[in-house]
């Protein structure tokens, strides 16, 4: 009866409007009506939750104000936003829950048991002096106190001062399942309390300490047991005991069995550190052996722990095995494993994946409207890291997003902006991604959102600006020098390379923009940070080069040579907020190469070097495109280098454009004859160039 009264309760309620909400592949019907949280059946279901239903409402509270199982969720009907039902956290430690090879490895989630008491003996045993009982005694005391007030009292209270003193002097002298049963009681009350709130800090840190103490004689099982009470309480992140428990759990991982492997990667998640002096291959080669006794669930907490740690997969073999598995099981898989597994992957991918990753692609596409939009978005910058390109997942991607524009959370806009600029993806409808995307931005509904997340402002103005979208008024709010020192701190080298970009590219490309502008010495400063230490001829020839720099010294080396010597060649940084140096040169009417000037070539680091002014010169750029400044297969510029392609023309040049696919298939011969050809195409064949 309570079920089906749950169900009919919204019909009840006075509402002014319906939105529909898409998260984590669940549809929840909104109600913005004011002060009401309304429980709402789910329309698919994953789990079997229990949930706590507070209503506002007096009566319908006292109704109401008790647990129910089922298939429910409480949704807050008065926030602009809705909360995910799950984390992936949370979602990971309930796969764990389900495999019941983990039953002996997790702490039980009942209450603690122990014998009531009465009001009367409550109050008596607040008022007791428990210093001298036994510690066991005062343990017993602890958990019948817990019992009978774990909804009515707060652990920092004065209610509690006298016991959890005396405990926390007595805990070193209770045995193992008496210290693990102060973690159970602890977890009793329904909001935890905060980590350094009095009483409470003192006791977890007594019995995190004893813990870490007594941890060698205990087996992995127990280790495991005890990390989990530590992670349930929310306190795994600082307990001294969950490191050295996945340190020493690490240390020997090929002794681990494949669900202790599994539960040890959660726990490194949670920390975000994996263990240092650690050997990730040791960990890798211990999970490809037992690959065919993981399901995807369990795989998808293997990839939250790597990528949460900021370890790439180094195995080929293991992340080639990952991306097989989500494509054996795409219609089925859950989005948060899904997502779990994506992150990881476009994190470790190796160019040599791209024919494996767009099969993975095509087979993503027909899902994109089953998963949820963070979901969507995983699957939008799955290629970022090798610039592979997929058209059927963006079109889709974007066409979702495009229709739930509005109930889109400011984090996946941005990186939506993200790999819509990389790839410069070319949306035909009216108005486009871009500009819908923009006009969120400026939405007032957007504020508290932007307040909690600023640095998502700057990053997605930026990568608006890549596509010749500037909102002048957002611009003028992040330069400001108090949302710098805000969002990034009064450490200069904390200041990201977005700010210097939308400050060059307002000046460059805004002349109607009067906003404020970075400091001349903060815009140099930044330049030094984000340009290459590649600032002239002579650093090429005085380091060890990579592969890029190699180019680069290749070209500037065969531009001397057609150009007429050194003189008529300037390598330097343009661009201040670009990374790449670019080779400078200049044709006069005659055809015939001309001198830099040296006030050009004494330009500091951080202006925008325009064009000298030389009467009857023409000025040109050879931009060296390395594998980056491409999209892959495609060979279509990243809409980094279409920008500074359009920005460097503002300043006059001409860019000649040097593709590294197209250099590479040259022998030194061909080098010479190839640039020169380019050169002379580019001025039209009105110039003839001196071939040395």
């Amino acid at each position: 009866m309570l079920k089906y009264f749950l169900l009919r309760l919204p019909n009840t309620l006075y509402c002014v409007q319906q939105i529909k909400v898409r998260k984590f592949g669940l549809i929840t019907r909104l109600h913005p009506h004011k002060g009401y949280h309304v429980a709402m059946a789910w329309e698919r279901s994953y789990l079997n939750i229990q949930t706590y239903i507070p209503l506002k409402n007096n009566f319908l509270g006292n109704l109401l104000s008790c647990q129910v199982y089922g298939q429910f969720k409480t949704v807050i009907t008065n926030s602009s936003t809705v909360k995910k039902e799950f984390t992936e956290n949370s979602y990971a430690h309930a796969v764990l829950e389900r495999n019941p090879v983990y039953t002996v490895t997790l702490a039980p989630k009942g209450f603690v048991e122990t014998e009531e008491i009465s009001d009367d003996e409550f109050q008596n045993m607040t008022r007791k002096d428990w210093n001298s009982e036994s510690a066991e005694s005062v343990f017993v005391g602890f958990k019948k106190m817990i019992l009978f007030s774990k909804k009515q009292h707060s652990v920092n209270g004065e209610t509690f001062e006298g016991i959890f003193k005396t405990l926390t002097q007595k805990c070193s002298q209770l045995n193992d399942n008496d210290l693990i049963g102060i973690l159970a009681c602890l977890r009793q009350w329904p909001s935890p309390a905060e980590p350094y709130s009095e009483n409470y800090v003192e006791l977890w840190k007594e019995v995190d300490k004893q813990c870490v103490l007594r941890m060698e004689k205990w087996d992995r099982n127990k280790l495991l047991f005890v990390a989990d009470h530590w992670y349930l309480l929310n306190l795994g992140k600082i307990s001294d005991f969950m490191w050295h428990c996945t340190v020493r759990l690490s240390r020997r991982p090929e002794k681990l069995t494949s669900s202790q492997l599994v539960q040890c990667m959660f726990y490194i998640n949670i920390r975000r550190k994996f263990p240092p002096h650690i050997s990730v291959y040791d960990f890798e080669y211990s999970l490809q052996n037992c690959l065919d006794q993981l399901t995807l669930d369990d795989l998808g907490i293997l990839a939250m722990g790597f990528f949460k740690s900021k370890k790439p997969i180094r195995s080929q073999t293991l992340l080639t095995e990952l991306i097989r598995r989500i494509i054996n099981s795409v219609d089925t898989i859950h989005e948060i494993t899904l997502a779990a597994l994506l992150k990881v992957i476009r994190y470790s991918l190796e160019p040599t994946h791209a024919d494996v990753l767009f099969v993975l692609m095509d087979k993503l596409v027909p899902n994109i409207n089953r998963v949820s939009q963070l979901c969507c978005t995983h699957i939008a910058l799955l290629g970022t890291h090798i610039n592979q390109y997929h058209e059927g997942t963006m079109n889709e991607i974007v066409q979702r997003f495009v229709n739930e524009i509005e109930s889109s959370r400011l984090k996946d806009l941005e990186r939506l902006a993200f790999a819509l600029s990389l790839y410069n993806y070319e949306h035909k409808m009216e108005p486009s991604i871009y500009k819908l995307i923009a006009k969120e931005l400026c939405r007032s509904e957007r504020a508290q959102e932007i307040e909690q997340h600023p640095k998502c402002l700057s990053c997605c103005l930026h990568y608006l600006s890549l596509q010749k979208i500037y909102l002048n008024e957002e611009i003028s709010k992040v330069l400001d020098k108090s949302f710098i020192h805000t969002v990034y701190g009064k450490n200069n080298n904390k200041v990201g390379r977005e700010i210097l970009s939308l400050d060059i590219g307002v000046g460059l490309e805004c002349p109607e923009y009067n906003g404020n502008r970075l400091e001349p010495k903060l815009r140099n400063y930044l330049a030094k940070i984000y340009t290459d230490r590649v600032w002239k001829y002579e650093d090429l020839t005085r380091k060890k080069l990579n592969a890029t720099d190699q180019l680069l010294f290749e070209v500037i080396s065969v531009a001397i040579s057609v150009l007429g010597g050194r003189r008529k060649v300037h390598l330097g940084h343009l661009i201040p907020h670009r990374e790449r140096a670019d080779i400078v040169y200049g044709i006069c009417a005659d055809g015939s190469a001309v001198d830099i000037p040296p006030s050009f070539c004494n330009l500091e680091i951080g202006t925008c070097k325009r064009a000298p002014d030389v009467p009857n010169t023409k000025w040109y750029c050879i931009v060296v495109a390395g594998w980056n400044s491409y999209i892959r297969i495609l060979n279509k510029p990243v809409g980094t280098m279409s920008s500074k392609l359009r920005q460097l023309q503002l300043l006059g040049y001409k860019p000649v454009i040097v593709p590294w696919f197209e250099w590479r298939e040259l022998s030194v011969e061909e080098q010479e004859r190839y640039l020169a050809k380019k050169i002379w195409e580019e001025f039209k064949e009105e110039v003839s160039c001196t071939v040395r």
